[in-house]
């Protein structure tokens, strides 16, 4: 138990963020965790919980209330499924103490328990507040007791067990008996390939979606046709014990709970004990064989370039040639029209090019209104969900030093890594907004201020972005996916961004719906805003961000 305890500890601090160094990184920290809890969190938890809320009421009185928040519960654990895969893989095989643990004298199963241990502790944080938010949305419509509500406590804290636990066993059972998965690469590959399918199934279900009639989907319901729910239960057997449990206070649902989490996790490490040292020994973190070149060679092939633009290409091939910076920080950029066409076709509203060009012949307002304050939210937005600019610093890793003693000055490394945060998220709204203008024929001095709006927006998140991240990076991790995924500050950078459309764009809507004001005024309110917004940015940048990178440690 102490070997357990005592590795567990250590796994949990090699995961997480590092401590500020001094009290002013600490007030910066706790400043932009206020801004996290109040920007995404707490929206994010009250959404759900309202949404639970509705599926209850409208499932009570066919007597299946149960059955949204079932629901929720298993679209959480299969989440947790699919993004745990590369985590509980690169935690169990290719994390960098893998080397140092083997010569040791431990089983097997102590590695696996304390890793699996941190690796929950850290993926749990914001599934926490997602289901504590289904069980208030659920306790509130169905009017569960104060019983309930104390047993849904343990369900709250341990619901993704069972899940990540399945990661586990999967990924014992490759790794000892395949040739498939040998290097983190591989891993990397396949989770790009899942969220890609993600992509597919969601555009797959639109039409599904679109077509969906709530009122036939509770008679299905009412009729005892609950296919989804058998197959899933038998998936995930937690979901209905723990429904059981705080939905009718039962205390043998409750035992049961606890028995199938300890079934899966007693599983888990007795597979551990016969198969985790067959599968992690002589394991490369890398398949990459890079041969070693002549001086000459070398130095036959390299081109001599100014410092900004040699920088900025080592940025840029980083970003492209690795997996999962290519997919969450590159591809993402690309990918925004295909969620646009969701909500669209979700809302049912019906979208006429014809329609909106005669609307937008005529100056009608509410279109003219959409397009000054929808170009600044999807600049801000995409600008910050692609954690170019918020992992900028991070992404350097154990190479953090090289910032230190290339012949660079920091400065231009800054505006660089800003830069690259500017690029992609502009080009790749630019490369489906100008079509769209074009189609509707607006007016090319509109098209400019709408794009200078946008670059302007862009670069504001892309230079607070960077700032952030320098206050407290994230140097130390074993692969890309835990740079981006246990990076507080892209959280940061996320709720900020969150907060800035709510206050300047809903804001800016209600502020014209209330008031006489015109669009021309809006237009130039949101300049206003926008160029205030880099002053202070670019202001913290000079004042205090070189220094940020000269104060902190090396990893």
């Amino acid at each position: 138990m102490n070997s357990y305890l005592t590795l567990t500890k250590t796994f949990i601090a090699a995961i997480g963020m590092s401590r500020p160094q001094d009290k002013r990184r600490k007030v910066m920290i706790a400043i932009l965790s206020l801004f996290a809890v109040f920007g995404i969190l707490l929206p994010v938890s009250v959404g759900v919980g309202v949404l639970v809320n509705l599926m209850t009421n409208t499932l009570l009185p066919i007597g299946c209330e149960a059955l949204g928040i079932q629901l929720m519960f298993h679209v959480i654990c299969l989440f947790t499924l699919v993004f745990g895969i590369n985590v509980i893989f690169n935690e169990f095989y290719f994390s960098n103490d893998i080397e140092f643990l083997l010569p040791w004298p431990l089983k097997a199963y102590q590695i696996i328990a304390s890793k699996f241990t941190a690796a929950f502790i850290n993926e749990n944080m914001m599934q926490f507040f997602l289901v504590l938010s289904c069980i208030i949305g659920f306790g509130t419509g169905a009017k569960i007791s104060l019983a309930s509500w104390l047993m849904s406590i343990i369900g709250i804290i341990t619901l993704p067990v069972i899940p990540l636990a399945y990661c586990g066993v999967l990924s014992m059972l490759l790794m000892a008996f395949t040739k498939l998965i040998k290097s983190k690469d591989v891993i990397q590959k396949i989770s790009v390939g899942l969220m890609f399918i993600m992509v597919v199934v969601l555009v797959g279900s639109i039409g599904f979606l679109q077509n969906m009639d709530i009122d036939s989907y509770v008679a299905t319901l009412a009729s005892g046709d609950q296919t989804f729910f058998n197959v899933m239960n038998y998936i995930f057997p937690n979901v209905p014990l723990f429904v059981k449990t705080f939905h009718e206070g039962s205390i043998t649902a409750l035992i049961g709970y606890i028995a199938v989490n300890a079934l899966v996790i007693a599983i888990m490490l007795f597979l551990s004990e016969k198969l985790y040292f067959k599968g992690v020994i002589g394991l490369t973190s890398s398949d990459s064989k890079a041969g070693r070149q002549d001086l000459d060679k070398l130095l036959a092939k390299s081109i001599q370039r100014k410092p900004f633009v040699s920088y900025l290409l080592k940025e840029v091939r980083l970003l492209v040639r690795t997996p999962v910076y290519f997919t969450n920080c590159i591809a993402i950029n690309f990918l925004w029209p295909i969620f646009a066409y969701a909500m669209i076709k979700i809302s049912g509203y019906k979208v006429s090019v014809a329609r909106l060009t005669h609307y937008y012949a005529h100056r009608d307002l509410r279109i003219l209104l959409f397009f000054h304050l929808g170009i600044v939210g999807l600049s801000v937005v995409m600008a910050a969900i692609n954690s170019l600019s918020s992992n900028a610093i991070s992404r350097e890793g154990k190479h953090f030093s090289f910032m230190k003693y290339i012949p660079v000055d920091y400065f231009t490394q800054w505006h660089v890594k800003a830069f690259v945060g500017i690029i992609f998220p502009f080009t790749g709204i630019m490369v489906f907004f100008l079509p769209v203008c074009i189609l509707l024929k607006i007016p090319l001095l509109h098209i400019l201020f709408y794009i200078f709006l946008s670059l302007l927006a862009v670069f504001f998140i892309s230079y607070m972005g960077v700032y952030i991240d320098s206050i407290q990076p994230k140097l130390i991790w074993d692969d890309e996916m835990s740079s981006l995924r246990e990076n507080y500050n892209t959280f940061f950078a996320m709720a900020i961004s969150i907060g800035f459309v709510l206050v300047v764009c809903v804001g800016g809507f209600f502020l014209f719906c209330n008031t006489k004001i015109s669009i021309a005024f809006v237009g130039f309110l949101l300049t206003v805003i926008l160029l205030i917004a880099n002053i202070v940015v670019l202001s913290l940048t000079s004042h205090s961000g070189v220094r940020n990178i000269q104060e902190q440690e090396e990893a």
